[in-house]
């Protein structure tokens, strides 16, 4: 016995102490939120990894069209955003330009140079409304230099905030009415805007008296409601932002995974990490409040995707959120939170940021939300993959941004599907998934257009009523169709119902 004590003592003491480091680093690991390493996959072609000196643009650009399982109906190359209004069975894409795509297959410039924004048919007004977002003081490359300050220390030029318009005539916007963020601050975000047409706007706001993340942004975006009952005159009625956001909420800013102490560099260095702690994508409102709507899917970035009860629109509270981040921190963790009611999901997705796949998979999540205030993800979406004929295995070596960016458009007529989900991944195109099976959502069809100078496709939007398929790139618009939707209808149609409640009733 004293042999063998004398010779498995010290073994169990190096055993001991193996596990105690063990478990305290494991203890560690939990505690500390640990970020993805910054390097490309190994293997594949590496052409179009390669970038123009100070430029976001790509050396090499695939010059091909590839499509799985859609049609090809139609192609415009100048650039139009994904917002739909209707005139009896006329079909109209709005922002920047105008175009009539009643015949998808001979789709119509009938305008340019008009604003860019959320539209909306406004019952009460008997009018389309068109709201505009006014920013400045995006974050640059050509700001991102050692030493550098943001240019956001000094007041822009121009407006900040929202502007509504009447686009009733789509050939001839007329503005309304503006509503000011103020300054110090950025104006609103587009992605993070949404009007449903009634009484209330939802906006993603950059006010004064947040945290924000300096250089890049003095200060970031919280939830400001307006109420635009009176559109000459909008007017906020409440705010909601998560705690921490505010300066002097420091007890609930540290309980922040992602607070430290890059929060406080006044310039930008080489390796300085940035969280998209914000208000980035927008709040979706499946039945306006007037309506007797109660629900709000809001995505903050990585903060997370918050579900707000608006039972008392002048002070929203946070009924549950579901937060990725850490360990998915890659780009804004989550930049779109889009529910499915009658199945009680809830798909979340966020938005690749860096080039050349210089951060974490950026990727759709399914969320089971049927016990509301335990929401669980249960499922992730397959990564894209290459056509066999692309000169390259890998998205993340063709140069650009390989990450999701948008959910199909929340606004759309016709009913939404809900067995098939929609999604942009800039550089991997326009992607359909079968979510019938939401433990093992599939990939179903997809378009990958010729690459431009930019970043690739940003946007999908479905009419479902006609089975059609608009996607926006940086080499134009491109109309589709797909077995998967259904033989598309090719022409006129009076658009009787709409993807959400109460949305765009009684319009001409």
């Amino acid at each position: 016995m004293s042999l063998l004590w004398r010779v498995g003592a010290p073994l169990l003491k190096v055993l001991l102490v193996l596990l105690a480091i063990y478990f305290t680093g494991s203890f560690q690991l939990i505690a500390q939120t640990v970020y993805p390493q910054r390097s490309q996959p190994q293997g594949g072609d590496r052409r179009g990894t390669y970038l123009e000196p100070d430029e976001q643009i790509p050396l090499y650009k695939d010059p091909k069209l590839y499509l799985h399982n859609m049609e090809l109906l139609a192609h415009v190359p100048e650039g139009v955003r994904l917002q739909m209004m209707t005139v009896g069975g006329q079909r109209y894409l709005v922002g920047g330009n105008v175009l009539d795509v009643t015949d998808p297959k001979n789709p119509v410039i009938v305008a340019r140079n008009v604003p860019r924004g959320e539209v909306a048919y406004n019952q009460a007004m008997k009018k389309w409304i068109l709201m505009r977002t006014d920013s400045c003081c995006s974050a640059r490359q050509e700001y991102m230099q050692p030493g550098s300050q943001h240019p956001e220390s000094v007041r822009p030029e121009g407006r900040l905030g929202v502007t509504f318009f009447d686009i009733t005539d789509p050939r001839n916007p007329v503005e309304i009415s503006h509503y000011d963020t103020g300054w110090p601050g950025a104006g609103a975000h587009s992605d993070g805007n949404y009007y449903d047409g009634g009484r209330y706007a939802y906006i993603a706001a950059s006010v004064e008296g947040t945290r924000g993340q300096r250089p890049f942004h003095r200060t970031s975006r919280i939830l400001v409601v307006l109420d635009v009952s009176d559109m000459s005159n909008p007017r906020e009625i409440s705010r909601w932002w998560v705690p921490g956001q505010m300066l002097g909420e420091e007890s609930e800013f540290q309980s922040w995974p992602e607070a430290g102490p890059h929060w406080l560099k006044e310039v930008w260095e080489p390796g300085l990490i940035y969280h998209w702690a914000t208000f980035h994508g927008p709040c979706y409102v499946p039945k306006r409040v007037e309506d007797g709507g109660n629900r709000a899917y809001c995505a903050y970035g990585a903060l997370g995707a918050i579900v707000l009860d608006l039972s008392d629109i002048r002070n929203p509270m946070e009924v549950t959120r579901v937060d990725i981040s850490p360990p998915f921190d890659g780009g804004v963790p989550v930049h779109n939170a889009y529910p499915m009611l009658e199945r009680k999901l809830m798909f979340i997705n966020g938005e690749n940021t860096y080039w050349d796949c210089h951060e974490g998979i950026v990727m759709p999540w399914v969320v089971d939300m049927r016990a509301e205030r335990h929401p669980v993800t249960i499922a992730s979406f397959p990564v894209p993959k290459p056509p066999p004929e692309a000169p390259y295995n890998d998205f993340c070596f063709r140069g650009g941004r390989f990450g999701t960016h948008h959910v199909h458009d929340f606004k759309a007529p016709g009913k939404p599907r809900i067995d098939l989900m929609g999604y942009s991944w800039f550089t991997g195109g326009f992607r359909l998934y079968d979510v019938s099976n939401p433990f093992r959502p599939e990939e179903v069809a997809w378009i990958v257009p010729p690459q431009g100078e930019w970043r690739g496709t940003e946007k999908g939007f479905i009419e479902w009523d006609r089975k059609i398929i608009h996607v926006r790139t940086d080499t134009g618009l491109y109309i589709l169709s797909s077995p998967v939707l259904g033989e598309p209808i090719l022409g006129p149609l009076e658009a009787r119902q709409w993807s959400a409640e109460g949305l765009n009733i009684g319009a001409q």
